[in-house]
């Protein structure tokens, strides 16, 4: 039986600078795989917008292997399922891959490919993923390492042509074949390698100028953020890729004198990238945080579940207007800015109590770019449980006053109000029962009351918090969290939430 190495996309869906590529395309006889693995994508945390993001990839990829002459063959079954299978045909010496950091499905399932591989003598190379590094046990060195990995060589796109076809492959397959339900969303951008170069240069060339200060509010952030993120998670694009087109920009700009708030933007923007790893570094280390609070003393808080509290947040009607409009945006485009994400786990955990383990689930089916190191910390980060953070407590009413003054965001997302005079749109149910009838909006009817007293649930919440973070036994586990997980290198940007 004829030898055969394969090479495995996951979340590396592109030809250039993929170490996995080019290292499978220098065998003699190599096929190219992407697998639907349905103990992946039937998960809770998986949903349509991951899926048609996916898509637009796999459909550039196909095609671009198709006009080579050669193919990229789709399975819909477990990975160790699709080994068997190719292994009828010919015996597999090499699988080859990027290092998937993700959920603790992704974990098991990678075991038991691993298993397999060592008991049918298959050679399974597994490369880097942008600045992750396996196996650490602390954070000592690890900002030299990432430095390295962001300084090496871009690679080329390699010769595909030679790339063969696998038999009992089901091609590209529907959200019905797969069994995944349609969320109805206005597509903003596409998936695929072409678009996230696209996306990239006209974020470094034109939208990105007043990043710095335009990324906080909804309401310029839609443009002023690079929207990235979604091509960093489905690898359409290597954070190195994107670093190196930063310095050639700054190197430009300084070698110019061009001063009109560039530099400080790029500067800005490249530290969130090396802050992705910096979390997803995190997960990789400590698989379980998806989970599980990172200080395990946090665990006898939110033992309860207010169903209501829970179905108001999750449907945008609690009340609290930057609450609900950043909401009703988010499930209509898979996108809110980073700000706007802490400020919704903010108010779910503090305000309204919830469990970050529920809400953190609720959220990833509506992030495009879910990536769960970066989605569990910063939920653990905003939920007050890391034990290395400060309790940082969102008041709505303010990031409304400071992000959307003259209410534009709020009365585009909820039309109840957009009658509502400008002196009561962050208090709507302070409107007297005739100026109710006279906007339109009558409390409890049209627009509902606030679902909880904001004072008193942030002073609550506080509370119950630093009575656990006061506790010794909190901060010995804070002081081994920080060995494990702590900056080794101090920053300001510590709030990112996949917000490029």
């Amino acid at each position: 039986m004829k030898d055969i190495t394969l090479i495995w996309f996951r979340r590396d869906l592109r030809l250039s600078d993929n170490i996995a590529l080019s290292t499978a395309s220098r065998d003699d006889n190599v096929a190219a795989i992407y697998i639907y693995d349905p103990a992946i994508i039937l998960k809770k945390d998986f949903s349509y917008l991951h899926f048609d993001f996916i898509q637009d990839s796999l459909r550039e990829l196909e095609n671009i292997f198709l006009s080579n002459g050669s193919s990229l063959n789709i399975y819909h079954n477990s990975v160790t399922e699709v080994l068997k299978i190719i292994n009828l045909q010919f015996s597999i010496k090499k699988l080859i891959s990027h290092h998937e950091i993700g959920n603790w499905a992704i974990l098991n399932r990678d075991r038991d490919i691993k298993k397999y591989c060592q008991m049918n003598g298959i050679q399974w190379l597994e490369f880097q993923s942008n600045g992750v590094v396996r196996d650490l046990r602390n954070r000592d060195g690890w900002s030299k390492k990432w430095n390295e990995s962001m300084n090496s060589e871009i690679l080329e796109t390699p010769n595909i042509s030679k790339f063969i076809t696998l038999k009992n492959i089901s091609g590209l397959l529907s959200h019905e074949q797969l069994g995944i339900k349609k969320i109805n969303f206005d597509k903003l951008y596409k998936g695929g390698e072409s678009e996230a170069k696209k996306t990239m240069s006209s974020f470094l060339n034109n939208r990105g100028q007043h990043y710095s200060k335009e990324m906080s509010s909804p309401l310029s952030a839609f443009s002023s953020c690079s929207r990235l993120s979604s091509y960093i998670t489905y690898g359409n694009i290597s954070i190195k890729q994107i670093l190196r087109e930063i310095k050639n920009q700054q190197k430009y700009l300084r070698e110019n004198k061009i001063r009109t708030g560039w530099l400080k933007s790029l500067s800005s923007f490249s530290s969130r990238l090396r802050w992705h790893c910096h979390f997803i570094q995190k997960l990789e280390m400590q698989p379980d945080l998806e989970f599980t609070n990172m200080v395990r003393s946090y665990d006898l808080i939110r033992t309860t579940f207010n169903k209501d509290s829970f179905d108001r947040w999750a449907n945008g009607n609690t009340g609290f207007p930057m609450v609900d409009a950043c909401m009703r945006s988010l499930k209509a485009n898979g996108w809110i800015n980073f700000r706007m994400r802490a400020m919704l786990v903010s108010f779910a955990s503090y305000n309204l109590w919830l469990d970050w383990r529920i809400t953190s689930k609720y959220l990833s089916n509506y992030f495009i770019d879910y990536e769960p190191g970066i989605h569990y910390n910063q939920f653990q980060m905003q939920s007050g449980v890391t034990g290395i953070n400060a309790i940082r407590i969102y008041n709505p009413i303010k990031q409304q006053e400071d992000h959307d003054p003259n209410a534009v965001f709020v009365r585009k997302w909820i039309p109840e109000l957009r009658n509502v005079p400008l002196e009561y749109i962050q208090y709507p149910q302070l409107l007297s029962e005739k100026m109710q009838i006279k906007t339109g909006c009558i409390i409890g009817k049209n627009y509902p009351e606030p679902v909880v007293d904001l004072k008193k649930s942030t002073l609550k919440a506080k509370k119950e918090i630093y009575k656990v973070k006061g506790s010794g036994e909190a901060k010995n586990q804070s002081k081994a969290a920080y060995l494990m997980h702590g900056s080794r290198k101090k920053s300001k940007s510590l709030n990112l939430f996949s917000n490029r």
